[in-house]
């Protein structure tokens, strides 16, 4: 659905399956007629700027571990930004961050979440949509510092200076994010700046009418939950370390080890997957 951004560039909200960026490639190199610019922004998706206007950063006071800025520290350490208690974390609670803001988050699929302006271990931008992209790996390597395409860097740049900060900022600019000044209009001929927004609510009863038979498998699922006590939070984490994802951390130990048996309990009087129960606890709230 495209819509305009201060005239600048359109946006499109993408509700679909993620495109396979290797499929692009290849049809990209078949077809030819296009340019580096245009086939990464053909699949570069962004945050929403009014889900990243309700709650930046993400996950406050997480940080990504760095030799440099976090010597001799590791995952999980307490540590110091300036004055300011962080915990550490390797790239797992941005990704998180990413899966909350958009519903989307899939293992082998050749895309990564990448930081746009970089400065992962301030934790002002390690886990705040406006330095968020999804990107594939072919992609994302031409905006690392250790070996960038600049043209290509300061593009996804501009994107996101004018997705969150041209007009109406979504937050106070820290002081690493600047307008790199380039016209992105004329870069990308009408082509839109993908935001990956979660699928419609009716993709669960698509997921689940194609297994329910007539069962109100929804219903079920309430009704176990009900009766065990369980938080739709504590089984949508139990459903990721299932699917072998990343997930918030339990409370304690037996929360997880119940949350785990309430998922394999729904599974079995419901017969539906993880990925059908995993859609029905992400629509339902915490």
């Amino acid at each position: 659905m495209p819509i305009s951004l201060n005239e600048v560039v359109e946006l499109c909200l993408f509700v679909g399956d993620f495109p396979s960026p290797i499929a692009t490639l290849e049809r990209l190199f078949s077809e030819g007629g296009t340019t580096l610019v245009r086939a990464v922004f053909e699949n570069t998706f962004f945050v929403s700027p009014d889900a990243v206007r309700a709650r930046t950063p993400y996950f406050p006071g997480h940080a990504r571990k760095s030799r440099e800025h976090y010597p001799k520290l590791d995952k999980g350490a307490s540590a110091l930004w300036g004055h300011q208690p962080v915990k550490l974390d390797d790239n797992s609670r941005a990704q998180m961050a990413w899966k909350q803001y958009t519903g989307r988050l899939a293992r082998g699929s050749g895309y990564g979440v990448r930081h746009i302006w970089g400065n992962p271990w301030d934790p002002t931008g390690f886990t705040a949509g406006w330095n968020l992209a999804y990107m594939p790996f072919w992609a994302g390597m031409l905006t690392e510092d250790q070996h960038p395409h600049p043209l290509v860097q300061s593009a996804i740049k501009q994107a996101a200076w004018d997705l969150f900060f041209r007009g109406d900022p979504v937050c106070d600019a820290p002081g690493f994010v600047d307008n790199p000044g380039i016209d992105l209009d004329e870069l990308l001929d009408g082509q839109p700046l993908l935001i990956a927004v979660p699928p419609p609510a009716t993709a669960v009863s698509v997921i689940v009418g194609q297994l329910a038979d007539g069962v109100d498998q929804i219903a079920v699922v309430k009704e176990i939950r009900s009766r065990r006590n369980a938080s739709w939070s504590n089984l949508r984490k139990a459903a990721r370390k299932l699917q072998g994802l990343d997930h918030e951390p339990f409370g304690t130990k037996n929360v997880e080890n119940g949350s785990l048996g309430h998922v394999r309990s729904m599974m079995r009087e419901t017969g539906l997957g993880l990925d059908a129960l995993a859609a029905i606890f992400d629509g339902q709230a915490s």
